[in-house]
C-alpha cells in the first residue's frame, strides 16, 4: 500500500515546492481513490461545480485552491458524494477505495480532524436510524427522556473532541456541533409525524412544555450551513412539523397529511414567514413543490394547476424557477388521458431506441423501473412484478433499468427475460420527464397508448384496482 500511495506523496512535494517558487499560500485538496473507474472527481461550492480534476493512473488527483475563507465543499466521484470542510493552508488527503467507498474514506493531513469528526456523526446518525424508529412507539414524556439521554452523549463527544484540537476555527466547531446534534434535532421535527396514541388526543396537547426547547438553540438563517445536509435536514422537517401542527390544529384531523393539499399549501406559507430571502428558501420551496408533486396523486389538472399558481406567486426569483416550471409542465403533461413522453433508450442488443417505439397500443402495458446498482430492491420489484403477471396474465410487463452501469446490466437482464427489458441512457432526461423519485414508479399505459397513471407506486395495492378496472 505504501509503494502505491508514493506517486500522491512525490504529487505533493512539487504542489509544495511550487507554492513556494511562486511565494503564495497553498491550500491543497488530494486524494487516492484504489479501484476507481471514474476518471475525474468534481469539486462543489454549494450545489454549484467549480473545478474538474481527472485521475492518474496511479488514481491520484489534486486540487490547488486558491481561498481567503473557510468553505464547505463537497465532491464527486462515479456518483459519490462527500462533504469536505476546507481552511486557507489547508493540506488535506482523502482516501476511498472505489469498492466499498462509503466505508472506506478517510482523511488524513492538515484539516483532517473535523472532516473524519463529521464522518463519524454521519456513520452514527445511519445506525442509529433503527434506534429512532423504536423509540417512536414511546410516548412523548420517555421519548424526550431517550432523546435528551443521546444529546448528552453528543454533547459528550462535541466537547472531547474540541478539547483535543484547541486550535479549530469557529466554523469549524459549527460544524462540528451540527453534525453532531442536528440529526436528533430532525428527529424530534418527525415524531409528531409518526406518533399514535392510543385515545387518538392531538399530539400537540399532550407534549411536554420543554419538548422543543432545542429550538432557541438554532440559528434559523446561518447562511454557512445552508447547504450541509444534516443542517438542511432539518430544516425541511421543521417546516413540515410546523406545517402539520398548524393544518392538523385548524381541521382537526389525523389524516396522512402528506397528501394533503391544505398542508402542502401551508408549507408554502410558513416558508414566506421565515426566510425572506437567500439559497435557503429557494430549496426549501423547492423540496416543498416535489414534495407535493410526489405525495398528491389527484390526477385533476386543475387541482394541480390550483397549487402551482399559488406556489408562483412566493417564487418569482427563486434560483430554481425555470427547472420548477419545467417540472410542473411535467406533471401536467403526466395526466391520465394523455400521452406519455418520450425518451431514449436501448434493447438488450444495445440498439438505440425510444420508448414511443416500444409500445403496444393492443395491450394494456405496466413499464416498471429497477436499477442494477439497488439490486436488493430491484429483486423486490421483480418478486412483485411476477406476481402481478400471475394476477393479470393479459397485462404486458416493461422493466427499463436506470442504473449507471450498462455492461452489468446486460449480465443481468439475462436472467429476466420472462419480461421485455429496456435500459435508460439518459436518466436526467427521463426522470425529469417521467417525475422518478424513487425506482418504485411504475407508469400504466391503455391499449391506445393513453396514460392510466403515471404516480402508481409498484407495490401499492391500488395498483390491482387499476387493472381491475380495466379488466371490467
Amino acid at each position: 500500500m505504501m509503494f502505491r500511495k508514493l506517486p500522491l506523496i512525490l504529487s505533493s512535494m512539487l504542489v509544495v515546492i511550487s507554492c513556494k517558487e511562486e511565494n503564495i499560500e497553498c491550500t491543497v485538496l488530494r486524494g487516492f481513490f484504489p479501484n476507481s473507474k471514474d476518471p475525474s472527481v468534481v469539486l462543489y461550492a454549494n450545489d454549484t461545480p467549480i473545478d474538474t480534476v481527472y485521475l492518474d493512473k496511479d488514481k491520484n488527483f489534486i486540487f490547488n485552491l486558491k481561498i481567503k475563507e473557510s468553505q464547505l465543499y463537497n465532491f464527486e466521484t462515479k456518483g459519490k458524494f462527500q462533504y469536505v470542510f476546507i481552511e486557507p493552508n489547508d493540506s488535506l488527503v482523502v482516501y476511498a477505495n472505489a469498492y466499498n467507498f462509503d466505508e472506506s474514506i478517510s482523511f488524513s493531513g492538515r484539516g483532517a480532524a473535523i472532516n473524519n469528526f463529521i464522518l463519524v456523526q454521519a456513520n452514527e446518525a445511519g445506525r442509529e436510524a433503527d434506534l429512532f424508529k423504536k423509540y417512536q412507539s414511546l410516548p412523548p414524556n420517555l421519548y424526550k427522556e431517550k432523546i435528551d439521554s443521546l444529546y448528552q452523549l453528543k454533547i459528550n463527544e462535541y466537547e472531547a473532541f474540541v478539547k483535543v484540537n484547541p486550535t479549530l476555527s469557529e466554523k469549524a466547531k459549527d460544524l462540528a456541533l451540527v453534525s453532531a446534534t442536528f440529526p436528533l434535532y430532525k428527529e424530534m421535527e418527525i415524531y409528531p409525524f409518526v406518533y399514535q396514541s392510543e385515545d387518538n388526543v392531538p399530539l400537540n396537547c399532550v407534549l411536554p412544555e420543554d419538548f422543543y426547547d432545542y429550538r432557541k438553540r438554532i440559528n434559523y438563517n446561518d447562511t454557512f450551513l445552508e447547504y450541509f445536509r444534516p443542517y438542511y435536514r432539518y430544516m425541511v422537517m421543521y417546516i413540515n412539523n410546523l406545517a402539520f401542527t398548524k393544518y392538523t390544529y385548524n381541521k382537526h384531523t389525523l389524516v396522512d397529511v402528506s397528501q394533503e393539499l391544505g398542508f402542502h399549501l401551508e408549507k408554502i406559507k410558513i416558508i414566506d414567514s421565515l426566510f425572506s430571502k437567500g439559497s435557503l428558501r429557494d430549496n426549501l420551496y423547492r423540496n416543498a413543490a416535489y414534495a407535493y408533486i410526489f405525495n398528491i396523486h389527484i390526477q385533476e389538472h386543475i387541482a394541480y394547476k390550483d397549487y402551482f399558481d399559488k406556489f408562483a406567486k412566493y417564487n418569482k426569483d427563486n434560483e430554481h424557477k425555470a427547472e420548477l416550471d419545467k417540472v410542473f409542465r411535467n406533471v401536467i403533461a403526466l395526466q391520465a388521458g394523455n400521452q406519455p413522453p418520450d425518451f431514449d433508450l436501448i434493447n438488450t442488443k444495445g440498439e438505440p431506441t425510444k420508448f414511443s417505439e416500444i409500445q403496444n397500443p393492443k395491450v394494456t402495458t405496466i413499464y416498471y423501473f429497477w436499477s442494477v446498482n439497488q439490486q436488493e430492491l430491484s429483486n423486490l420489484i421483480f418478486n412483485r412484478i411476477s406476481q402481478l403477471k400471475r394476477l393479470f396474465p393479459n397485462v404486458k410487463f416493461v422493466g427499463i433499468d436506470i442504473g449507471q452501469d450498462k455492461t452489468q446490466w446486460k449480465k443481468q437482464v439475462q436472467n429476466t427475460d420472462w419480461t421485455d427489458q429496456y435500459h435508460s441512457i439518459n436518466f436526467m432526461d427521463l426522470s425529469q420527464k417521467i417525475l422518478i423519485n424513487n425506482i418504485n414508479k411504475s407508469l400504466i399505459i391503455d391499449k391506445d397508448g393513453r396514460i392510466i397513471s403515471a404516480f402508481e407506486d409498484i407495490f401499492s395495492p391500488n395498483l390491482e384496482k387499476i387493472l381491475l378496472s380495466k379488466e371490467s
